[in-house]
């Protein structure tokens, strides 16, 4: 490693482990571009009922050192958290002196970053991505939670929101700060709009947690059928998904959609390129999303999306695809209904918005963030 690089602790709430591997990707991709310019190191903890003991997971990638530290779960509430606090406390041991440090989703570790602050005495950046600060979450938060933040928003030189949706939400709360917007980094090199072959079906394509308190899949589902109904047969439906779809599974079958919609499970994001690549158009139904970063992939692949505005498609332009209200399954049919009638769309026109997404964007960005503590 270079010596004048700079050195940045990366710290998370969510990063991909052995027991939940797709949690936090978007976290662990901007270390990644953040390794180009300066050397890296996550610290990340995890609670494993299986060991009775710490087992440190080490990886090095050129400027890049990933340190997951599995620790005992603990059977209540203080032993889980002495737990968590001795890992914690021996990986803030492992690592030496650190020029800044950026965390990531405050609850549920945000008192971790405090105290990685007070070892290192530097400058603690913070990016949220978490969904809890939207007026309907705020009002649910315990009084843990509620502590965690009052305490942690003394100590944040700077507060990041991926998208103008959570920057607003966060302002409802941190008043007095300022709140910089820089959305999560999309691999460009890895999405990229490929030659459509002729095919004899039109193919949807959406990609989510299945989460039915926000991504709203049975609304989908509910559109699909209403197509169905029409006597529309020349289309499918790919459902990805890393959580379980068996209940989706079933109410497509009682809708009698099951022939029109297909479903997969965990993906890897290499994997994920095809599936893009090959589809004709984009769905994504939610209430609420504070980025969604299948969106930009879906863009950087060409792909126009039909999506609520949600996320970073709160404003997007018409070229880019078809927007529907919340919760409205007909509106969503209705647009589904244009884009099988052949509505087109300019591929490589949807792939330049994308860029502003890219890798190399993100980190340019971050950098002049990060210019501001120099000193």
């Amino acid at each position: 490693m270079e010596n004048d690089r700079k050195h940045i602790l990366l710290l998370s709430s969510w990063y991909p482990n052995r027991s939940a591997p797709f949690l936090g990707n978007f976290v662990q991709r901007q270390a990644e571009i953040l390794a180009k310019d300066f050397q890296v190191t996550v610290l990340h903890v995890v609670a494993d009922s299986t060991i009775s003991e710490q087992e440190w997971h080490i990886t090095e990638r050129e400027n890049l050192t990933e340190k997951i530290i599995y620790h005992p779960k603990g059977t209540h509430f203080f032993s889980r958290k002495k737990e968590r606090d001795a890992a914690f406390l021996e990986g803030l041991q492992s690592i030496e002196k650190v020029d800044l440090i950026h965390g990531h989703v405050l609850l549920p570790n945000c008192y971790l970053f405090l105290r990685a602050k007070n070892k290192f005495n530097c400058p603690l950046i913070i990016t949220e991505h978490g969904s809890y600060f939207r007026k309907e979450k705020r009002k649910k938060w315990d009084l843990k939670e509620k502590f965690l933040l009052k305490v942690i928003r003394k100590n944040i030189d700077q507060l990041v929101a991926v998208s103008e949706v959570l920057r607003q939400d966060l302002q409802v709360y941190f008043n007095t700060e300022e709140i910089a917007t820089i959305p999560n980094p999309t691999n460009t090199t890895l999405f990229f709009p490929a030659e459509k072959k002729k095919k004899e079906k039109f193919e949807f394509l959406h990609i989510s947690t299945l989460d039915t308190s926000v991504k709203n899949p049975v609304g989908i589902l509910d559109a699909i059928q209403l197509l169905h109904d029409k006597g529309y047969s020349n289309f499918t439906l790919t459902i990805i998904s890393d959580e379980s779809s068996l209940e989706l599974q079933k109410i497509a079958k009682e809708k009698d959609i099951e022939e029109l919609v297909k479903f997969v499970g965990p993906t890897l994001q290499t994997e994920l390129v095809s599936y893009y690549q090959k589809s004709d158009a984009f769905v994504l139904f939610s209430d609420y999303e504070t980025f969604s970063i299948v969106l930009t992939e879906a863009w950087a692949c060409g792909i126009p999306t039909i999506t609520t505005p949600v996320g970073i498609a709160q404003h997007i332009p018409e070229y880019i695809g078809l927007a529907v209200k919340q919760k409205d399954s007909l509106g969503l049919a209705i647009a589904l209904e244009k884009v099988l009638n052949g509505m087109e769309f300019d591929s490589n026109a949807i792939r330049e918005y994308a860029l502003q997404f890219s890798d190399e964007t993100v980190l340019q960005q971050l950098k002049n963030l990060y210019q501001k503590f120099n000193g």
